[in-house]
């Protein structure tokens, strides 16, 4: 007679087999040395480049706008990882594995093996985070100092942020379902899209009017705002400045 599990035990299991799927998948199944000293390299030459532009256009003028710049540049791989890399994740079962059939008819919950996916590819995200945030912190002087950072406030906020995320990638995962032959592209669409509108890089107060509405309506825009607003306090720009 098989075993009868809960649903809760369920979930588990099948969280725990998704996300070490899928962090072996983000690795590429390799030595986990060298996929460190990669998580390390490459977030560190994006930084690089993305610092320099700044510079290029402000003129070498360091302002309020920097710490802006660097905590949305050190967070922004979460939503890479999280809301695209599930879609692309389920893209390549679909398309590449051809096992897209075969996950979604077993008996789990798929949208749990979803969330599993997901988490794993936002974890191989925090080394991206880690190294922005340091870089800003002692070659940037960017005013992140532990003793000003509201610690609870940005944990909340990241937890909140992380959720948010994932319900946005069962959203894009939704219309990439629906979609054959140029599914790879959407993904790649809806995170720019997301990244000009949401405050990545620039406050939301610059966009016009009903760009600005409708910033105001996704969670990733409120998520950053609380991440500088936690790691920063009023030592940043906000994008929402009558929020208090």
């Amino acid at each position: 007679m098989k075993p009868r599990y809960s649903a809760l035990a369920i979930w588990l299991r099948t969280l725990k087999v998704a996300y070490w799927l899928g962090w072996q998948i983000e690795s590429n199944w390799t030595d986990p040395l060298l996929f460190f000293i990669y998580s390390i390299a490459r977030p560190l030459g994006g930084a690089l480049i993305l610092v320099f532009m700044y510079f290029v256009v402000s003129r070498g003028r360091q302002a309020e706008m920097l710490g802006f710049f660097v905590v949305g540049t050190a967070f922004w791989p979460f939503v890479i990882a999280g809301m695209m890399g599930m879609a692309w994740g389920i893209i390549s079962d679909r398309e590449h594995w051809k096992t897209l059939r075969y996950v979604y008819t077993s008996p789990i919950p798929y949208w749990v093996y979803l969330v599993g996916r997901s988490l794993a590819q936002a974890t191989s995200a925090t080394a991206a985070m880690a190294i922005t945030l340091l870089f800003g912190r002692w070659v940037l002087h960017v005013p992140l100092h532990v003793g000003s950072m509201n610690i609870s406030y940005a944990t909340i906020a990241l937890a909140l942020g992380i959720t948010s995320i994932v319900a946005l990638g069962f959203i894009v995962v939704s219309a990439a379902m629906g979609i054959s032959g140029e599914a790879w592209r959407m993904p790649e669409g809806v995170g720019a899209a997301l990244y000009l509108v949401c405050g990545a890089i620039f406050p939301v107060t610059v966009l016009p009017g009903a760009l600005q509405n409708i910033a105001q309506t996704i969670p990733l825009t409120w998520w950053l705002e609380a991440m500088r607003r936690g790691l920063l306090g009023n030592n940043v720009t906000h994008s929402f400045p009558w929020a208090g």
